[in-house]
């Protein structure tokens, strides 16, 4: 218990200890999400996912320069399977096509998830290794995502409502890489994230949430010259975090299966 309690702890003072120089805040982005899970035989779930995201700064919705995906930032769609291992682990695969103004990219991932309890709370654990191919001017990448959620399902009447708190880690991975010309933060990304899980039916789940996302990267400060193109300050490379408020609504729909908390299709 005090080792859980440890673990949660440290996660949630990750973005203090990973702080940089200085912090931008992007404009908050909207993620509607359609997702479809399929229990196959008695250990087995398929799923598909549609996720569209929408920037409030409509500068970036420029997925296309007319239509209707002229209104997207960016658009993907994935498909997955998890196999129930034991009671506690669950494992599978994700493969996910996304594709923005600029660069299309392919997720090739491999996750492993353990489910257990604090107290009266879930607390599910996961471990997941993502290569990513993008365009032929971009280079591929793989990167380890680590995730912690506590959360509770309650009952509500005839329904049940369920909160959770995640936080996901994001960390770079040599694996697949060439030699890097531009330097890389080996955190790449953070996620937290309040959500608020609704069962209006077994089958049908309504999924709210905000997440604030940070990005972690470097950036070039250029150097200062005076009106007499006289040199006055050194340009350098500092530290910068990217933070992103997202507000998403995810609807699910179950066929054949009973919804779990313990499972990434919940």
């Amino acid at each position: 218990m005090r080792l859980k309690l440890y673990i949660i702890l440290l996660m949630g003072l990750l973005p203090y200890f990973l702080q940089g120089q200085s912090k931008v805040t992007a404009p908050a982005t909207l993620w509607p999400e359609l997702q479809l899970n399929y229990g196959a035989g008695d250990a087995g779930i398929l799923f598909v996912r549609n996720q569209y995201r929408i920037n409030t700064d409509s500068r970036y919705n420029d997925l296309k320069s007319s239509g209707i995906l002229s209104n997207f930032e960016r658009v993907q769609l994935a498909v997955g399977y998890e196999h129930t291992l034991t009671e506690h682990w669950r494992g599978g695969a994700i493969l996910r096509y996304a594709i923005e103004d600029f660069p299309k990219a392919l997720f090739a991932t491999a996750f492993l998830r353990h489910n257990g309890n604090i107290g009266s709370l879930y607390f599910n654990k996961q471990g997941m290794f993502e290569y990513v191919l993008q365009e032929k001017s971009q280079e591929d990448y793989g990167r380890w995502r680590i995730l912690g959620e506590l959360g509770k399902r309650l009952p509500v009447k005839d329904k049940f409502l369920t909160p959770a708190l995640l936080y996901e880690l994001f960390i770079l991975s040599d694996f697949g890489n060439e030699e890097q010309t531009a330097e890389e933060r080996s955190i790449d990304r953070t996620r937290l994230r309040l959500s608020l899980n609704y069962e209006l039916t077994p089958r049908f789940h309504i999924a709210p949430y905000f997440m604030r996302q940070t990005d972690y990267y470097y950036v070039l400060i250029p150097p200062v010259y005076d009106e007499n193109n006289n040199l006055v300050k050194d340009g350098y490379t500092t530290k910068r975090n990217r933070i992103t408020p997202v507000f998403g609504l995810e609807l699910k729909y179950n066929l054949n299966l009973q919804p779990n908390t313990a499972s990434i299709a919940y």
